[in-house]
This record gives structure tokens, sequence and C-alpha cells, in this order.
């Protein structure tokens, strides 16, 4: 194979007219002496509410922070709330970070996202909410079912919006098809601000009760006195400065990665062993992840290292290669976050909550987070890096 450029895991674009723009606004903030909780954060809600198309917006510290304050937004405690175990474990930890307890269910190997036939099942008498999470950039097509089992028993859907920057279902964007969604900023993510949260939602009392808890419980209407048990998950204005930069580019940035995902896809089809994802009639992705299944059998350890060392293309990192029930802190924790003894869990709300989860009670996460790559992704991967990846790739799987 022709020589071709070395693939990086990630870049981080940002132009000269970029970073102009975002030094002469931080020089600004720096001006102004108010460094958090000003006018650019305000903006940024507005301005991020308008894009996703909610009604308010809460900007947040980062996207655990924004999930922890819908929960205690909406009174939810000593409860069980149920997660897919196939996500990043900080889905679960906001959910014991809240006073509750996490019961997890499997996932669609098809779509990456929550079962809802396990869901059912899951669900007991103290169930209080269902989070559920559009992995890589997908919203399931069995979102409606999903909501109906919500609806059904008087409980609300919570999104985890933080690989769904700019994603749709039937025109409706992620953010809005819940009572409330909790985006992340991490710099992994479509729009990038370092860190930073934000929680999108039409619901009015939870917006209010979310300003309270974000900023350490201030209650507006009681001056600077504290008038609940709040945190400090307030997003600094310099933050909010890249979150309105990255807004100004939004569509652009998607824009770019759907480019990219259109030429894997047209690539990948003459690739024996490589089976992309495929994105579900209705669903509009930004493309957080690239994923496509490998064949059975296929190392994926040995195919990720060849890539790396024979062709210097590197491939991020895995939605998931662990399901969440899988870590290794559950053997110190139980699901509401108390310590194991060396008898059995101090835990007073659920008994029951330090009970195993064998793998072989989530068949759907446990084949997908074996079987899968993640391709490189990025606004600014050239065709010349797109085709080099495929070719590497077809290289190196044939021997894997």
């Amino acid at each position: 194979m022709a020589e071709h450029p070395v693939v990086p895991i990630l870049r981080i674009p940002f132009s000269n007219e970029d970073k102009d723009l975002i030094a002469s606004s931080i020089a600004q903030v720096l001006a102004s002496g108010i460094l958090t909780m000003g006018p650019r954060t305000s903006e940024f809600e507005e301005v991020f509410a308008a894009y996703v198309g909610a009604k308010y917006c809460v900007a947040t510290s980062n996207g655990t922070s924004a999930l922890e304050v819908i929960l205690r937004a909406l009174g939810i405690r000593n409860r069980s709330v149920v997660v897919p175990t196939n996500t990043f474990l900080a889905t679960a930890l906001a959910v014991i970070h809240s006073g509750n307890r996490v019961i997890f269910a499997d996932s669609d190997p098809a779509t990456l996202c929550l079962d809802p036939n396990d869901l059912r099942r899951r669900i007991r008498e103290d169930t209080a909410a269902v989070i559920i999470v559009h992995v890589g950039g997908i919203i399931t097509p069995a979102l409606g079912e999903i909501q109906q089992i919500c609806s059904g028993i008087g409980i609300p859907l919570i999104e985890d919006c933080a690989h769904a920057h700019g994603c749709s279902l039937d025109g409706q964007c992620a953010g809005t098809l819940g009572i409330a969604g909790a985006f992340s900023f991490f710099p992994t993510k479509v729009l990038v601000m370092g860190e930073g949260g934000a929680i999108t939602t039409n619901d009015e009392e939870l917006r209010r009760r979310a300003n309270i808890i974000r900023n350490q419980g201030k209650d507006p209407a009681h001056g600077n006195h504290i008038s609940a048990v709040g945190h400090n998950f307030r997003m600094s204005e310099i933050t909010a400065v890249l979150g309105l930069q990255q807004l100004g580019r939004a569509d652009t940035l998607v824009r770019d990665r759907q480019r990219i995902a259109s030429r894997y896809d047209e690539l990948l089809v003459g690739v024996k062993g490589i089976r992309p994802v495929e994105i579900p009639k209705g669903v509009q992705s930004s493309y957080y992840k690239y994923v496509a299944y490998l064949a059975d059998g296929c190392d994926r350890g040995k195919l990720k290292r060849l890539l790396k060392e024979r062709y210097g293309v590197w491939l991020t990192g895995e939605v998931y290669a662990d399901p969440c029930h899988a870590e290794p802190v559950w053997q110190r924790y139980t699901l509401c976050g108390a310590e194991r003894s060396a008898t059995s869990p101090r835990c007073l709300c659920w008994p029951a909550c330090g009970e195993d989860m064998p793998s072989s009670d989530f068949p759907g996460a446990t084949r997908l987070s074996t079987s899968h790559i993640c391709l490189p992704v990025y606004p600014g991967l050239t065709n010349d890096e797109i085709s080099a990846v495929v070719e590497s790739l077809a290289a190196v799987q044939a021997v894997c």
C-alpha cells in the first residue's frame, strides 16, 4: 500500500479566526470582572436552548452534574433509576450521587441503545425514572415504545445527550424527547468546551429548581440566602465563551462529521468482515462515533495494535468496551453507592442491591461491547486520511 498520512486519535480544530474570537471574548470577560454566572453564561443558555429547540437551558459544570441536577430537580431520592448498561459509567454515577439506586438494563446491538423489552422487566415498584442514552449519536427507533412504557407507569424519561449534539429523530432534536436532556462538552464531544454541561427542558419548574441546585442552593427569590441543599455545578464565563464559539460553528462541525461518515459508508462496502452500524430511519446523526462491527472471531485488540504500529492509524475508544455492570467498582460498592463490608452491604434502602449482575443477564450489551470498533471521525479529516483508514483496516482485519 502506498505511503499515507498518520491519522491521530483526535484533532480539535480551531482556526486562527476561531482563536482570535475566543481570545477577544476572554479579554472582555477578564475586563468585566465577572468570571462566573455572568452574561456569557446567560447568552450561552439562550443560544443552546434555541439550537436544541427547547424552551430552557441551564448551564452546568459538566455532563455528569447535569444528569444529577435533573434527578434532584425532579425530587427523585431513595428510589431506583433504570440506566442502560451500555453507557459511560458517569450516567450511573449521577444516579448514585443524586441519592438513588441504579438498575442496569440491556442494550440492543443494532442500535447500541436501551432495549425496551429488557426495560420492561427491570422496572420495579420503587423505579422513579428511566435514563436513555443516545450512544454514538444514534437515537433508537424504539424511542416511542420507551416513552409509552414510561408514561404508562407515570415516570419521567431523561435523556443522556452527551453524544447527541445536533442529532434528531423525525425532526425533533435530542434534548427535547423526554422531560429533560443532559449534554456534555468534554474535548472528545461534537461541540467542545474543555468541560461544561447543559440541561435542556420545556418544564419551567424543573428549570427553576435546577438553577437553584447548580448554584449552591441559592434561590433568587431569597437573595443570597441558601434555600436548598445545592452544589457548585456552575459554568464559568470562560467556558461559556468557548461554548458560544462552538455554537457559532455547530452546523458546519456536524456537516463535516456527516461528510466523513458518508465517505466511510461508500468505502466500507468493499471491505469484507466490517459491518457499519446502520443509522435508523428518521435519525439525523451527528456521528459522535462511527461504529462498525467486526467479523466473529476477529481480535479487536490485535487489530487496533496493528493499525497503529503498521499504518499510524489510531482508532478511538469504543462505545463501550465494557458494559457498566462489569466495571470493577461494583466489587467494592453496591448499586446505591454503599461500600461493601466483609459480611453484607451496609445499605438501608435496598437489601438486595449488592446482588451479582452476571454478564449472561445482558446478552445484547455483552455482545456489542466485545465486537465493535469506532473509526476516526472528527472535523477536518481529509478524504486521503479516510481512504488510508479504510485501506489499512482492510489489510489488517484479514489477519486478525
